[in-house]
């Protein structure tokens, strides 16, 4: 699949890896999982529902999530953060 973000995913991607370096390994390999795979049960992926329908979420780890859109053959990235934060 093809992967695509918009600027804002890059712009709170690069803030959240200052934040968190702990987790920048988990959340990069979250991401090329999402990218080959985005149901493997590794991501935890789910839709959500609401004023977020149509969107789905990788678990990075219990208190942070990716935000993305799936088509056909394109996987777009639109946030990233705290559960409070995407949602």
């Amino acid at each position: 699949m093809l992967l695509k973000t918009t600027s804002r995913f890059d712009r709170r991607l690069k803030n959240f890896v200052k934040s968190h370096p702990e987790l920048r390994g988990k959340t990069l390999e979250l991401i090329d999982r999402i990218v080959s795979s985005p149901f493997h049960p590794l991501n935890k992926t789910h839709m959500l529902s609401g004023t977020l329908k149509g969107v789905w979420a990788s678990d990075i780890n219990y208190h942070y999530r990716i935000l993305f859109l799936l088509s056909d053959d394109a996987v777009k990235l639109v946030n990233v953060g705290s559960h409070d934060e995407v949602y």
